[in-house]
């Protein structure tokens, strides 16, 4: 089962994130896959408004399709689904696959807090 892990850092934390990452890199260790925003703000705006996370509960085990084969399964707008497919695909949540998009995720795991900020 493939799994997309979510969270939130700042830049200082990624930093160190990253530099694990490339240890394990040079381990030929799985590093896994991991999408990292700056804060809640900007994982809410490309990622958990309700018209792309309709568009990620769609595409999840549904293969390969078309934006257009897409748009008309959520009963949504051609331009409109295109748009929010463009935001996934940049934040690489989507990818292409040809001329179709994919998720190659079978779920989505946020590992973030929110609270009062230090």
């Amino acid at each position: 089962m493939r799994t997309l892990i979510v969270n939130i850092m700042s830049p200082q934390q990624a930093i160190g994130s990253l530099k694990q990452d490339f240890a394990k890199a040079l381990t030929g260790e799985d590093m896994g896959s991991t999408l990292t925003f700056p804060d809640i703000e900007t994982l809410t705006y490309v990622l958990l408004n309700t018209n792309r996370l309709a568009i990620i509960h769609c595409m999840t085990g549904a293969g390969s399709m078309s934006i257009r084969e897409l748009s008309r399964r959520l009963n949504r707008d051609f331009k409109a689904v295109h748009t929010d497919v463009q935001a996934l695909l940049n934040a690489e949540v989507l990818e292409k696959a040809g001329s179709k998009i994919v998720f190659n995720y079978d779920e989505i795991h946020f590992d973030f807090f929110i609270g009062k900020a230090a």
